[in-house]
């Protein structure tokens, strides 16, 4: 049972601004999740009605190491007993409680080439609430793109998508936690739905598609170079010393944290003769992405390119 309620607890709510999308939804042999943008349903052995508190429910069923039995109390509450262990958990009285279910037509898109997708796009997805529509990943044509203003990755999926998707972060960490191709989807104006095998499912609402144009960036001229790996030895070892900014500069042979070689540290690359200021979070992030880079485009977004992908870095003033 543990496993169906972790499978669903990544769409429970964390804060009780709404108390009932802290809690679980079991019925009709399902459990459910839900915190107003992200469902989670999974099957459950567990056949009585009710709406247990889900992060005690977890805990609860964590600490059983014999054979479980539920039943509901006088008072409402849900017990648990496994051997020596018992626990109660809250239930919500609330018959009205928000869900979600799948809706919309059947798609076809290949499960384990999207997941694949996801997990190299995750790392460059926005978290601004300035720019909804860049907290996802967007599925346009064949390709999935993925920006936090400061880099713009484009994977090629080879998934054919009837029209723009544009799927949240939030439900893009819960499928690289499931970590297994979903079998089929549902499309909705909304939402879509992820169906896995033994009758789990993930829905969520979908946000904006209406992204910038991404060819001006990415459809430049340019002559990329092979990546240096010996530039992420030395961001790791400068990341300390770096001001509120996190600047690392380039120049002449070495990578530096501040303008004055006397402040600061820096790190020696022979023959990394290249100029520019970057962030180094953002610098990171091409670690095992990029395979090639034009650095020479600076201050213009520099393109680089990996397996199967091609994105831009903006680098920061002098």
């Amino acid at each position: 049972m543990l496993s169906e309620l972790k499978f669903v607890q990544g769409a429970v709510a964390k804060k009780d601004l709404l108390p009932a999308l802290t809690h679980f939804v079991i019925e009709d042999g399902t459990v459910r999740g839900f915190n107003g943008m992200l469902a989670l349903c999974s099957p459950i052995p567990f056949d009585i009605k009710c709406k247990p508190k889900a992060e005690p429910l977890v805990k609860a069923i964590a600490n059983c190491t014999d054979t479980v039995t539920l039943s509901l109390t006088a008072a409402g509450r849900l017990a648990i007993k496994s051997g020596k262990f018992k626990a109660f958990v809250d239930c919500h009285p609330d018959e009205a409680t928000p869900h979600a279910m799948p809706e919309g037509d059947t798609v076809a898109i290949d499960g384990a080439a999207l997941l694949q997708a996801f997990k190299t796009l995750y790392p460059f997805i926005g978290d601004d609430a300035s720019r909804p529509w860049s907290n996802g990943v967007l599925l346009l044509g064949q390709s999935a793109f993925a920006t936090n203003n400061i880099t713009l990755v484009e994977y090629w999926t080879g998934i054919n998508v009837p029209e723009p998707i544009n799927i949240p972060r939030a439900a893009i960490k819960e499928m690289i936690r499931i970590d297994e191709p979903f079998e089929s989807a549902q499309l909705a104006k909304n939402s879509i739905t992820f169906h896995y095998k033994g009758g789990r499912w993930i829905r969520t609402q979908l946000f904006e598609t209406k992204w910038p144009d991404l060819t001006k960036v990415l459809n430049r001229d340019c002559k990329p170079a092979p990546m240096d790996d010996r530039l992420f030895e030395g961001l790791k070892v400068l990341k300390p010393f770096a001001d509120k900014m996190g600047r690392v500069l380039f120049k002449g042979g070495r990578i530096g944290t501040h303008d004055d070689d006397t402040e600061g540290a820096a790190y020696d690359i022979e023959g990394f003769d290249h100029t520019g200021v970057y962030q180094i979070e953002m610098l990171s992030l091409l670690q095992g992405a990029a395979k090639t880079i034009d650095w020479s485009a600076y201050p213009s977004p520099c393109l680089f390119f990996g397996d199967r992908i091609r994105g831009a870095i903006v680098g920061m003033k002098q």
